[in-house]
Formats: structure tokens, sequence, C-alpha cells
């Protein structure tokens, strides 16, 4: 069985002008990015005759899988990128930079919201070992990605390793 890892298309949206951000308006930049148009390019889809497809609901992800697969793509909110809102709970104004390198520490932090979407990523990994074994796409994000990568490897897939993948491109992952 081959698990095929895509992240989404680049995304086409910059970095906020101004210098200084509170909360809100770092949380409604994120809002932008969720619904800005992505860059098509050309995927390379390793000569596999992929079988099935999984995308998560956010448009750049959806626009990608529709880009790249052509048969019916089963939609999952299990593949969304990990929220930022509830990481963020500060009333002071910081550079954008500043606010990433935060999202950045939490999401890599013990607390509940990690701990939820780990166990979210970790029961959609078990669905999918739990059916037919297909040739299968998953079309998400960068931070699903990771996580994706380590329950498979948890799980004897074997498959090159990444730290931060690059847009539209396939990671293979077997067993």
């Amino acid at each position: 069985m081959k698990i095929g890892l895509v992240r989404h298309f680049k995304v086409k949206h910059k970095a906020p002008e101004k210098i200084l951000l509170t909360t809100s308006e770092v949380i409604e930049w994120f809002s932008g990015y969720d619904l800005a148009d992505v860059e098509h390019q050309a995927v390379d889809l390793k000569n596999v005759n992929w079988e099935r497809c999984f995308s998560s609901p956010l448009p750049r992800a959806m626009t990608t899988a529709k880009s790249i697969f052509d048969g019916e793509i089963e939609i999952l909110n299990e593949l969304k990128e990990l929220a930022v809102s509830p990481l963020l709970n500060s009333n002071l104004k910081l550079p954008f930079i500043v606010w990433a390198i935060i999202i950045r520490i939490k999401s890599s932090s013990e607390n509940d919201t990690l701990k939820k979407f780990r166990n979210t990523i970790k029961a959609f990994v078990d669905e999918l070992l739990l059916q037919e074994e297909k040739q299968t796409l998953v079309v998400s994000h960068g931070f699903v990605m990771i996580y994706l990568q380590k329950e498979l490897k948890r799980r004897g897939f074997k498959g090159k390793s990444f730290g931060s993948p690059a847009n539209a491109k396939v990671y293979i992952f077997e067993k």
C-alpha cells in the first residue's frame, strides 16, 4: 500500500504590511490566507496509479486535489490545518514574525489543542488502514503532513523524511 502525502499549492497571500499586529489582526490575516488563491503548478505523481484521494476542506487543498486527481475526492475535516486562534491569547501588539514564532512554539508544545490535533491524525490513520488497501493520495497542509508522517512511520511505513514539506510535492510512504 502506498500513501502519497501532498502539501497544497503555494498560496498567494502576502505577509501583513503593518509592523505591529494585535491577536485579532493575526487571526484575520490567517482567515485571509485560508481563502486566498493558489499558484497552480505541475505535480509529479511518481508514476503511481492513485486510486483514491482525501483532502482537507480548505480551498487551497481542495484546489490542489482537484488539479492532481481525476476521481472522487473525499473531503475530511480531520485533514485541516491546526487552528491558530486557540494558540493566541495575548493583548500585545507584536511583529508578524514574532507571532509566527509564538505559533510555532505553542504548536510544538504540549497543550490541549495539540493533543486533540494529534489524536485526530491518529484516528484518521487508524481509519485509513482499516479500509481496503489502495494507492492513496492525501492532500493537506505542512503541519498536518508532519504528524501524518510520524504516525505512518510509527506504524511501519517507509518513506523519505521531511521537516517542512514543499508545496505540490508527493511524499510516498509504503508498507
